[in-house]
């Protein structure tokens, strides 16, 4: 089916120079527009759905500049840029976009405190021990 996807616009470029206009399309512009036929229908059989649109987009780009050159006629220019148009939809139709890959989110460390050690059994220093009852020790 893909394939098929682009074969409008094909059949546009095999259009080029049979207009009734003077300007006729010199063999190595019409062997470009080939070239990045070939290249969006490669896109469209690997499924690349962006790039396929970006080959036709260069495409219908070459078009215009070989109309506005004068070496495309009018006519010639209005059935690719139709072509192109038909392939486009169809791409936007048929080749499923990609899908983007998300990241997986990981796992953030969170530090642990570190508890404060313990004060080791004994006197304080400074303070005289008291003995039961809040009654300091009897002593010598």
């Amino acid at each position: 089916m893909r394939n098929r996807v682009l074969i409008v616009a094909l059949a546009a470029v095999a259009l080029c120079g049979c207009g009734d206009e003077t300007p006729v399309l010199s063999k190595g512009s019409a062997d470009e527009l080939h070239v990045r036929v070939a290249a969006a229908r490669t896109a469209a059989a690997d499924g690349d759905r962006a790039k396929t649109l970006k080959a036709l987009d260069g495409l219908a780009g070459q078009v215009r500049d070989l109309e506005d050159g004068g070496s495309l006629a009018a006519a010639d220019a209005t059935a690719l840029r139709r072509g192109i148009g038909r392939a486009k939809r169809k791409v936007r139709e048929e080749v499923v976009p990609a899908p983007t890959s998300t990241p997986t989110p990981t796992a953030t460390p969170v530090p642990t405190a570190t508890p404060a050690p313990a004060k080791p059994p004994g006197k304080a220093k400074g303070k005289p021990e008291k003995g039961p009852k809040g009654k300091k020790g009897k002593g010598g």
